[in-house]
């Protein structure tokens, strides 16, 4: 959004969350960011104030869902693509056992019959060729004539007097000792030739002298049935069918095939659902689309040397071999922070998450270690009185600490810990109080922020999770803003809003994101 204002000619400064974000001098091309909207407008000497107010958050609920494209679906389907090939495998070999142990092969046999026609169906003689088109149009009746019950009944009855019992019992269902019509069609197929006036008629059971036999006999009776249903024309049989040893089926091949590509189809029709459905964050750059604010840092997963295992469980970067990535990735945090925090005149920064086990006690470290090895003198405050790591992450005593100062039992200096690094100073969260929000909402937690800004460059207090305790919402009035950590691919958009939400309600400014795990 994009506004002049003519008629200002004293400079101008825009202001939000009482810190200024430009200037412009004599109101000149003076713009406003998209994201904010003007709450009032204030006189200050010779200088124009626009105080602005963050743009409402309206999103739906399709809109975290990311567009799905083809190369989305081939990286999603990529990160399976060990299981998939598993599953193929599985497939397949399962069709293939199945086929060759358990389906009977299946034998088929033919003919062909000629119909033709003798009885005109206008005055004069019809030439060969109308013969043989009218003999067409009787196809179609033929066909539903043979396929009729009587048909099928006689052709049951000639089966039982010339074949073996125990093969049609194998073959066909039966019913008071007759062959049921509807199993016997189910074997036969009745089809025309294309550009003729002949029928087809093949038959496909598990017995391969069966097969021929009831194509023979369809065809000894075909023309008794045409004649007495329909009177017209002649049904005449080309051939005789034969017996033919080789199983038309089942195929193998098909089928082997089929299951391998059935089972892997369905595999990746799950995954896409369960992808489709996800509301985690799995791109940590929807959260600038959507929440407008910048992502601070995002930080991989560490592997533990102990464990082997992908993990940010109050690992600092105190620790020993830790990966490149992750020294890397905590100094490029330290960067965005160092600058966020240039726009404020307030040092201090709340390091919070929506969730619990979303790594905001080990970024609140790793921050507060990267900064201090720059020189700065750095405190970090372990806010979270209910389920305290900091004095774990630093090997800390904490029988003093945050609590102990704020219930005014201990001294402040009695209370700061040294760490390793000689810039960094901790301030334990000390015995779990029974009382931890009202602790941190007391005038005694202001006057500790006040005394260690005044000796400090950088104060970073780790508290509870928003969404679970409002503790470090009750900080706003003294804090720069608050540091939101991110899980990918476990914290869902729904905890983010709902965060978002309680810093609103609390006029808390959200500084950032920072994404952890984002190697996943």
């Amino acid at each position: 959004m994009r506004s002049d204002y003519k008629s200002i000619k004293s400079k101008v400064i825009l202001r939000y969350d009482n810190r200024v974000e430009k200037e412009f001098p004599n109101g000149e091309n003076l713009e406003i960011d998209s994201r904010y909207l003007i709450d009032s407008i204030t006189a200050e000497n010779d200088t124009v104030v626009f105080n602005l107010k963050e743009k409402e958050i309206e999103r739906k609920k399709t809109e975290n869902q990311q567009t799905i494209s083809i190369v989305d679906l081939l990286k999603l389907f990529g990160k399976h693509i060990v299981m998939l090939i598993i599953l193929f495998i599985i497939g397949a070999s399962s069709a293939f056992a199945y086929t060759k142990y358990s389906m009977d092969p299946v034998y088929s046999s033919h003919l062909s019959m000629y119909v033709q026609t003798y009885t005109d169906f206008t005055t004069g003689v019809d030439s060969e060729f109308n013969i043989i088109e009218r003999s067409k149009e009787l196809i179609n009746t033929y066909i539903q004539v043979l396929k009729d019950d009587a048909v099928m009944m006689d052709l049951g009855q000639r089966l039982i007097e010339k074949s073996d019992m125990a093969v049609l019992k194998d073959n066909f269902k039966f019913k008071s000792d007759q062959i049921v019509p509807s199993s016997l069609l189910s074997c036969i197929s009745i089809n025309t030739i294309s550009d003729t006036s002949a029928i087809n008629i093949s038959a496909t059971t598990k017995n391969p002298e069966l097969s021929a036999l009831i194509c023979n006999e369809l065809s000894q009776i075909a023309d008794t049935y045409t004649d007495k249903a329909i009177g017209v024309g002649e049904i005449k049989c080309i051939d005789t069918a034969r017996i033919y040893e080789t199983p038309v089926g089942p195929s193998k091949v098909k089928n082997t095939a089929l299951g391998g590509i059935g089972l892997t189809a369905l595999a990746m029709f799950i995954i896409f659902l369960i992808d489709f459905f996800d509301e985690t964050i799995k791109n940590p750059d929807k959260l600038i689309d959507v929440y407008n604010k910048p992502i601070i840092g995002k930080i991989d997963g560490f592997v533990s040397a102990k464990h082997k295992r992908k993990t940010t469980e109050h690992i600092s970067l105190l620790s020993d071999n830790l990966p490149e990535s992750a020294v890397e990735s905590s100094k490029a945090m330290r960067t965005n922070v160092n600058y966020a925090l240039s726009t404020y005149d307030k040092k201090t920064i709340v390091v919070s998450s929506a969730n619990p086990s979303e790594g905001k006690s080990t970024t609140a470290a790793n921050l507060a270690i990267t900064i201090a090895d720059e020189g700065k003198r750095v405190v970090l405050i372990d806010g979270d009185m209910r389920k305290p790591v900091q004095h774990n992450v630093f090997t800390l005593k904490n029988d003093k600490g945050l609590s102990t100062f704020l219930a005014k039992k201990d001294k402040l200096e009695e209370c700061i810990q040294q760490a390793a690094i000689p810039t960094l100073k901790v301030i334990t969260s000390g015995p779990l109080p029974p009382n931890p929000s009202e602790l941190m909402n007391s005038p005694q937690m202001e006057k500790l922020i006040e005394t260690l800004s005044e000796n400090n460059d950088v104060i970073i207090i780790d508290s509870p999770p928003v969404n679970v305790v409002s503790d470090s919402l009750n900080l706003s009035p003294h804090v720069a803003g608050l540091l939101a950590v991110v899980r990918k691919k476990s914290t869902l958009f729904s905890d983010i809003d709902e965060l978002f939400k309680k810093a609103k309600l609390a006029n808390m400014n959200i500084a950032g994101f920072v994404v952890t795990r984002a190697n996943e």
